[in-house]
């Protein structure tokens, strides 16, 4: 990774809420202070918000944005826009935060891929992701389930890891693509369970999906909503997920963690704002979205994304995006996992 000249005029501001950041165990982040913001700061918003989301319309990524922009026209009284930049894994909409103007009105969805995994699979990135943002909000976290064709040779969790384990190499998992979450998820279970498949990347969930399905790859990790209905209608065979606990859609299917394979996984989505932007500001929005994010209607829309519940918080989200940026870029570069 090549951290490019942070270009905020606050600059030993940011320096500063780093240097206790980095005291308090966040890893880098701006120092999150908890502070229950209700008055907005003075002259602030002068404008309406505008959450970049780096993931095309229509995403689950997408959906969550949108939900908070109206949550917080709902809950706060702020004009609020989603604004997609997609391409590069999340890599240009991520960047363009980092370099944006730091007044707290240019918001970022981020991601597992551009906080956490991209610094360990493209050669440089034009932004730091330890550095470049404070995180406001904690809004979701998506396991995946390992789902398999109905006719894959072993009907349960058990038998298809002896499967595996006695057959290796003959057996594929497909992916959205090298470097993904499935992709990552597909990777950790390999060495957590000591079984050797062939990776088979695809553009996208959907093509994946449709091969799987169709029999021409066996084994695939995908968000639960994204298979869910395909496992009701017999389409699909769930084996497992990757959540801590089972989920209440799929309370018949382990976890990978009952059979002994530590391969817990989800794609989390959380809210951040440019590091140098004004602490008043981002204590502000984070009350805000902790506000929206506790409405009971946006609980609900997140569990039909597929979300559990997660601690909202600044500081945990925080906690997470330096735990995971750990943990997948180790596996990255054990794994050898490479872009496409």
């Amino acid at each position: 990774m090549h951290p490019h000249t942070a270009p905020f005029p606050h600059a030993r501001r940011a320096l500063l809420h780093r240097s206790l950041a980095l005291a308090a165990g966040l890893a880098g982040f701006p120092a999150v202070r908890p502070q229950a913001a209700t008055e907005p700061p003075r002259g602030f918003p002068a404008k309406p918000l505008r959450i970049v989301c780096p993931y095309p319309a229509g995403a689950t990524t997408d959906a969550i944005s949108r939900l908070m922009a109206q949550g917080l026209q709902t809950t706060a009284g702020v004009s609020a826009m989603v604004d997609n930049r997609a391409g590069a894994g999340g890599n240009i909409g991520t960047e363009a935060v980092a370099r944006g103007e730091a007044d707290g009105h240019t918001l970022l969805l981020g991601a597992l891929g551009p906080l956490a995994a991209n610094a360990a699979l493209y050669p440089r990135l034009g932004y730091d992701p330890a550095r470049d943002f404070t995180p406001l909000a904690w809004a979701a976290s998506v396991p995946l389930v390992l789902v398999a064709h109905p006719g894959f040779a072993a009907t349960g969790l058990a038998q298809a890891l002896a499967l595996l384990r006695s057959q290796p190499d003959r057996h594929a998992f497909a992916s959205a693509g090298n470097g993904t979450p499935q992709h990552l998820a597909g990777a950790l279970f390999q060495r957590e369970a000591g079984v050797r498949l062939v990776h088979v990347p695809y553009r996208g969930s959907a093509p994946a999906l449709t091969d799987v399905m169709a029999g021409t790859v066996p084994l695939l990790f995908d968000a639960a909503p994204a298979v869910l209905p395909h496992i009701q209608g017999g389409r699909l065979r769930a084996l497992a997920v990757t959540s801590a606990a089972r989920m209440p859609a799929l309370p018949q299917v382990p976890t990978l963690t009952e059979a002994g394979v530590s391969a817990e996984i989800s794609g989390w989505y959380g809210f951040l704002a440019p590091a140098a932007t004004p602490p008043d500001r981002t204590a502000w929005l984070s009350a805000q979205m902790a506000r929206v994010l506790a409405q009971p209607a946006t609980q609900q829309r997140l569990s039909e994304l597929g979300s559990v519940r997660v601690d909202s918080s600044a500081q945990a989200f925080a906690r997470l995006i330096a735990d995971e940026r750990t943990r997948w870029q180790r596996l990255i570069r054990e794994a050898a996992i490479r872009i496409d």
